[in-house]
């Protein structure tokens, strides 16, 4: 019986977490604002004040129009030419602009440069893409729930997703994060999940908000441009549970 979930994924997107997490800088570049007022783009309505001394010039009385205006606009799809291999050669798929990711173990490869600077001047602040032994038992939202809450430590109740397409095992979503009682900035992000060959892939692509209509049709076109070939090495054994069964904090 396949009974093994996501002990492994629980183990490996730790590194996730721990390394890009949720300390991610409010330093999004808002779209067609290339490196002007990067810091505070993330403020949400804060952010809207020292913006206005550039956007009020041509927007007059509304301070915060021009950041509005710049989060608003929708940018083509951005992926590179060459398609990116990881896994022994056995995961291809199409980055997006300016992206790389870096393998960090035979089950895991992560975003190189955090704050990856691509499509419309915006950032991409997460990028993780790993696999772990199917659960069958599982439904497909049972998955991306078990799976999103171990790759961001967010538990299911506080992310909201849109955009959804089911196809059998396969998935694609939207997803959104909202700021944490540390300060840290809210998210949104593309996440994607195929099943092949009794293994379950997962794709995961994150930005701020402010940026996610110029790099959205990048990220789904990335997600779509995942191909997963025939002989892709088993994941490792899961470590067994403690004796207590109680779950590490954080």
């Amino acid at each position: 019986m396949l009974l093994r979930t996501l002990a492994v994924p629980v183990l490996v997107l730790g590194l996730a977490s721990a390394g890009c997490g949720k300390k991610t800088p409010d330093g999004t570049t808002p779209p067609g604002e290339t490196g002007a007022g990067g810091a505070s783009a993330g403020g949400g309505d804060s952010g809207g004040g020292e913006a206005g001394g550039e956007a009020g010039g041509e927007a007059g009385g509304d301070t915060g129009a021009g950041e509005s205006d710049a989060s608003q606009k929708v940018c083509d799809a951005e992926v590179g030419d060459t398609p990116k291999a990881v896994f022994a050669d056995n995961v291809i798929l199409r980055l997006p602009k300016g992206m790389d990711l870096v393998e960090e173990t035979p089950f895991f490869a992560r975003i190189g440069t955090k704050d990856t600077v691509s499509t419309c001047d915006a950032v991409i602040s997460f990028a993780g893409l790993g696999y772990f032994q199917a659960d069958t038992a599982k439904n497909i939202k049972q998955v991306r729930d078990e799976t999103i809450q171990a790759a961001r430590a967010v538990p299911p109740s506080e992310v909201t997703w849109a955009d959804e397409t089911e196809k059998g095992r396969d998935y694609s979503g939207s997803y959104s994060i909202p700021e944490d009682d540390k300060g840290n900035p809210p998210i949104k992000g593309w996440f994607v999940l195929k099943e092949k060959a009794g293994y379950t892939f997962w794709y995961a692509l994150e930005t701020h908000p402010n940026a996610w209509n110029a790099l959205a049709k990048t990220f789904q076109e990335s997600g779509n441009r995942l191909r997963i070939g025939p002989n892709i090495a088993p994941a490792p054994e899961p470590t067994p549970p403690p004796a207590s069964g109680k779950k590490k904090g954080k």
